[in-house]
């Protein structure tokens, strides 16, 4: 291949918005790091480079990704492979290498950074899905489950759960499959919930989101009674994955159940400058099992943990992740 020819690309968003400037970032990492010519859009990799695991910042983080796209549900392939801009790829980029023995140790001084209460990691579940029992809704493609579970003990000796959600350039969180537009007779926004939460219509799909929220008491029912169902828009996935959180605890005897985000602090979209977050805590009755990650302080304290690759490995990340 002829590097000398290889270009940045056409621009598919332009403008100062931060997914803008990450989609020019990933043109020039492409570009100038990999010297790979683009697919159909400039942040897009070529079929050849997807296959040759360009879009992971190390061969184990590629290994990982490709194992678990073997394994069934759980990662899309065109798109984690070849969108630089995929969340999922950036996921297995950062998580993969704390899944080995010594990358485990890393992980409890890196997490413990944003949550105290970890003393030691056990173990890392990149792309984990839940048993069916749990929620009762897994079916082909479809139902919860997270991007990063931990297994860990907390400083008090006892197990923890921390469930992970990342993010990358995406505005929003999912939301509720009632709510979106073209949906057949979407769900009110003001829809009351009584003590079972019997209304929702999750509920008589048969799906167990309230009855393990309730098993749980994670949430304060009286204010979610009294505002009406709030989790129609961005709190959906805040709440399932809390929950997840909580249940998966249950389930390991675990006293610590903990939900983070890790996202860029600039994606202002996402976040919108915090509220996106902390409205949610509004109905925690632990409100500090919500923690949100800062993307870039999470590389930073990886960048200070060191280990095997890390040189390689960190700067790859602040030149994918860390958006000028």
């Amino acid at each position: 291949m002829d590097t000398t020819s290889i270009v940045e690309g056409p621009v598919y968003t332009s403008g100062n918005s931060f997914r803008a400037r990450a989609e020019a970032q990933q043109r020039n990492y492409r570009a100038r790091v990999l010297k790979e010519p683009h697919a159909e859009h400039a942040h897009w990799l070529t079929p050849e480079a997807a296959d040759a695991g360009k879009n992971f910042v190390l061969p184990l983080c590629f290994d990982q990704a490709r194992a678990r796209a073997e394994s069934g549900k759980g990662v899309e392939r065109s798109r984690t492979f070849a969108n630089m801009l995929s969340s999922q790829a950036m996921c297995f980029n950062i998580f993969a290498p704390l899944t080995t023995p010594s990358g485990l140790a890393n992980a409890a001084k890196v997490l413990n950074a944003f949550i105290p209460a970890i003393k030691t990691v056990e173990a890392i579940t990149i792309e984990y899905t839940p048993e069916n029992a749990l929620f009762k809704d897994q079916s082909g493609q479809s139902g919860v489950d997270c991007d990063v579970l931990v297994d860990f003990r907390a400083t008090d000796g006892a197990k923890g759960v921390l469930v992970i959600e990342t993010k990358f350039v995406e505005p929003e969180f999912s939301t509720c499959g009632f709510r979106k537009n073209g949906v057949k007779k979407p769900c009110p926004k003001d829809v009351k919930l009584d003590e079972r939460a019997s209304q929702c219509r999750y509920s008589e799909k048969g799906y167990l989101y309230w009855q393990r929220t309730l098993e749980a008491r994670s949430l304060s029912m009286d204010r979610v009674k009294d505002l009406g169902c709030p989790f129609g828009g961005a709190a959906w996935q805040l709440w399932v994955n809390h929950t997840l959180a909580h249940a998966e605890a249950q389930q390991r005897k675990a006293d610590h159940p903990y939900f983070a985000v890790v996202a860029p602090a600039q994606n202002k979209a996402l976040l919108r400058d915090g509220k996106t977050l902390s409205d949610f805590r509004l109905f925690l009755t632990r409100p500090e099992t919500m923690v949100f990650i800062p993307l870039e302080q999470l590389i930073e304290q990886l960048a200070a943990a060191g280990g095997t690759d890390s040189a390689t490995w960190v700067t790859a990340l602040r030149s994918r992740y860390i958006v000028a």
